[in-house]
């Protein structure tokens, strides 16, 4: 490929582009971190141990019992609910470093010795400073607990930009290791007051860092070892003595009989995203307060840490307990950066020797192939041995590298390479672009060679490729261009005139798809194209699982809307007979539907591949079109479209209907005449379907019940739900759950409340706002029970509002 790049000059900037990246990624981790990212989404879900829980002590709690630090006489109280809960280790991952109301403290003591009088009359005063002292004493106090508990371990919190040294003269921590841990980190701890230390089972190294992703099971402070948190609480629960913790020479954790596998330096990995592994969690009043059942702790390891702001360092290092326990944990193995390195190089060798000897399309394909293996010996290490290799680095270098030196040699062409040698890159390139399925790009650079002999050979391939894919439009664009290069190339008349008989055929073969017809339409044949006996005009739109058109029914001429679906596309096997069955099923059910707040299904059937449905055909919008905040309707309009499919879902539900996907976009308004429809009765069945087999939500999320987000079984409640935030936009101009993610969304929905209608909106009325609340209702039994109920509070809001006006 790079045959023409011979100078010194084009060689050295190769090379110097090469060590630029290089050094580039040695100085930071930022694309090995994305790259392990990437890893950690094709991971599969692991729940995390059950052993393992945490008590937060989140905004909730310090609204109620007041602002950080509390009393410690709080967490006292705390460690006894925990002991008679029959919790098996309590872990305190609080900063104990400092005493708590030593200044106070010295106060009493001072005013007791100036109180020392036999006077009777100074008795009462030295007993109300003997009552003081003891309340105040909550050091005290919390002491008394943990040695009366006799599990309770201790953080000695702290972070790294420690250095590293040799053991100070002073004897070593009571909770240091009598083990050699010279690679572990240095870090900076902050350690529990000795009272603490001693009457604790033990203390661990907490980390203060957020954001943290490789977190050590072992630490070196002052020159002497300490065990983390983590692997402390691990041992306790697995009732393992810390005796038998130890180190492996090239990285590793004893514990026990087993070994934890770590990097050189003593470091995990924690697997999956925050919620992969989610560790159940109690607040601390519901705890207090004896609201958590007892047997959801007992056994359990339980950490107790602050939980109000990003990132706590208390649920990273109960995943980091629960990947210790269930020995699901990633590492990186000390020889990975060697690995790493000398894969660099060799794909700086390949750069620089090799791929300047390779044609285009070879140099292109072997590229490729690099890529992917390089990327594999990242991902399915990582996948199936828990082992993190950081191979980004060469995947980079190699494609950059590549870009670069293709470049170089794209430039020299240009600046004096023949016609006919340009033609043969384009060609080339062409091929590749084809073998990479950009086919309109392939055409273009088809376009600006020569023509031969080998042109015309790629051009027939070429369009032979669009037809195997149905896309005769394509097809004959190339075929056209192939008749300027080669209008003798064999087989190319008879092509061109087999293409042009079957885009101008109005009724197309059995297992035509939408797209099809689609396209049929849009070539502006003289005949349109046929489904069943309805003659398709135009396209109206695109749903999730089908094309909607206008058609026209050739025995009666009346305008209908067709939904049409290919069952084939999307369900095979038995469930493909499953999904048949249930689609007609379900249309004829709704076809027996008669209200003139529901579409009128006049049709169902099959025909060249796709099920449809022939319905009414409505004028106007969806209102979807009114869910803006620039174009709100009228509160009693919008209070009295909802009366209306209110009372249409009531008519639903008598017949045993229940819609289960209703949205602003399946409710046609015609402003101009009022009239109201629910569509795609029928269609939501399906929907459900689908998502059954594919094991994701194909339906619109954004307005489902908490039941149906749960997999439930639904009734007519659930669309009342849906109606209700269908209300809740109308009137807000936003929905009540949004997240960035889909998982954050059906938390939400299931969880938390919804925001106050009213809130910045002081012109809706109180009386809507309760409309809006119960329709919300989390607990079915609490919502509406039937449409009709529903209808009659809007009506009697909108009645109200008039008798107002």
């Amino acid at each position: 490929m790079l045959a023409l790049i011979k100078n010194k000059t084009l060689w050295a900037l190769a090379l110097i582009v090469a060590l630029s990246l290089f050094a580039l990624f040695q100085r930071g981790m930022g694309m090995e971190a994305t790259g392990y990212h990437v890893g950690e989404a094709l991971a599969p879900y692991r729940a995390a141990d059950p052993q393992v829980a945490v008590v937060g002590i989140g905004a909730a709690d310090l609204h109620k019992y007041g602002p950080w630090p509390w009393p410690r006489s709080y967490l006292a109280k705390l460690v006894d609910a925990l002991s008679n809960d029959k919790a098996e280790v309590v872990v305190l991952g609080l900063d104990f470093s400092a005493p708590q109301n030593s200044q106070a403290l010295d106060y009493l003591s001072q005013i007791k010795a100036l109180a020392a009088d036999p006077d009777e009359n100074l008795q009462p005063l030295n007993a109300k400073i003997d009552e003081a002292h003891g309340a105040l004493d909550t050091d005290s106090i919390l002491t008394a607990t943990i040695l009366r508990s006799g599990h309770v371990l201790l953080a000695a919190p702290g972070d790294a930009g420690g250095t590293e040294t040799a053991p100070s003269s002073d004897a070593s921590p009571s909770f240091a290791l009598q083990i050699d841990a010279s690679t572990a980190p240095a870090v900076e701890l902050k350690a529990p007051l000795p009272l603490y230390a001693h009457a604790a089972r033990g203390v661990g190294y907490l980390s203060e860092g957020q954001g943290m992703r490789e977190l050590p099971l072992l630490v070196q402070s002052d020159g002497h070892t300490i065990a983390s948190l983590a692997l402390l609480t691990a041992a306790a629960q697995e009732g393992v003595d810390t005796n038998t913790i130890g180190t492996r020479a090239l990285g590793g954790v004893t514990l026990g009989s087993r070994t934890i596998a770590t990097d050189r330096h003593l470091q995990v990995l924690l697997r999956g995203g925050a919620e992969a592994t989610s560790v159940p969690q109690y607040s601390f009043d519901d705890v207090i307060s004896g609201t958590v059942q007892p047997e959801r702790l007992a056994g359990k390891a339980v950490l107790v840490g602050l939980t109000d702001g990003p990132a706590p360092a208390v649920l990273r290092e109960a995943r980091l307990v629960s990947g210790i326990l269930a020995s699901d944990l990633v590492s990186t193995p000390f020889w990975a950066w060697a690995v790493r390195a000398v894969l660099t190089l060799l794909v700086g060798l390949y750069l620089m020797y090799l791929m300047p000897r390779l044609s285009t399309m070879i140099g292109i394909a072997v590229s490729a192939f690099l890529a992917v293996v390089l990327l594999n010996c990242e991902y399915v290490p990582l996948l199936s041995q828990s082992l993190w290799l950081p191979l980004i680095l060469p995947v980079m270098v190699l494609v950059l590298g590549h870009l670069v030196l293709w470049t170089l040699h794209y430039l020299r062409e240009r600046s004096g390479v023949s016609r006919t040698a340009m033609s043969e890159v384009n060609r080339e390139y062409g091929l590749a672009l084809q073998a990479l399925s950009r086919f309109d790009q392939a055409l273009v650079r088809f376009r600006q060679c020569r023509p031969s002999p080998q042109l015309a050979e790629n051009l027939m391939s070429l369009g032979q490729e669009h037809e195997r894919g149905r896309r005769y439009s394509q097809a004959l664009e190339v075929y056209y261009f192939m008749q300027q290069v080669s209008p003798d190339h064999p087989g190319l008349a008879d092509r061109l005139e087999h293409l042009r008989q079957l885009e101008s055929t109005p009724t197309l073969t059995r297992g035509t798809t939408a797209g099809t017809l689609s396209r049929a339409l849009a070539s502006g044949g003289l005949q349109k194209p046929m489904l069943g006996r309805y003659e398709l005009v135009q396209e109206l739109g695109r749903g999730a699982m089908g094309v909607v058109y206008l058609g026209k029914d050739a025995k009666i001429g009346r305008q209908v809307a067709i939904k049409t679906m290919a069952l084939a596309d999307e369900f095979q096997g038995a469930t493909l007979k499953d999904a048949h069955d249930r689609f007609f099923r379900e249309a004829e059910t709704a076809g027996r539907l008669n209200h003139p707040n529901i579409v009128t299904i006049y049709d169902v059937g099959e025909d060249q591949g796709l099920a449809y449905i022939a319905m009414d055909f409505l004028p106007g919008d969806s209102l979807q079109k009114y869910t803006e905040s620039g174009a709100l309707l009228p509160m009693n309009e919008a209070a009295a479209i909802i009366t209306k499919i209110a009372e249409a879902l009531e008519y639903a539900h008598k017949h045993h209907v229940v819609h289960r996907d209703i949205k602003p976009a399946n409710i046609m308004y015609d402003r101009a005449s009022g009239r109201v429809k629910i569509t795609d009765f029928g269609i939501a069945a399906l929907t459900d379907l689908s998502r059954t087999k594919t094991g994701t939500i194909l339906g619109s999320p954004l307005y489902m019940s908490p039941e149906q987000v749960a997999g439930n079984k639904v009734d007519g409640r659930s669309d009342l739900y849906s109606l209700g935030v269908t209300f809740y936009q109308l009137v807000r101009g936003e929905l009540p759950f949004e997240a960035p993610s889909l998982t954050g969304l059906l938390f939400k929905i299931t969880n938390e409340p919804h925001p106050d209608v009213t809130f910045l909106r002081p012109d809706i009325p109180p009386a809507l706002k309760v409309i809006v609340d119960k329709a919300l209702d989390k607990d079915p039994d609490k919502r509406y029970q039937t449409g009709m109920e529903m209808a009659n509070a809007l009506r009697s809001f909108v009645g109200t509002r008039k008798r107002a006006g």
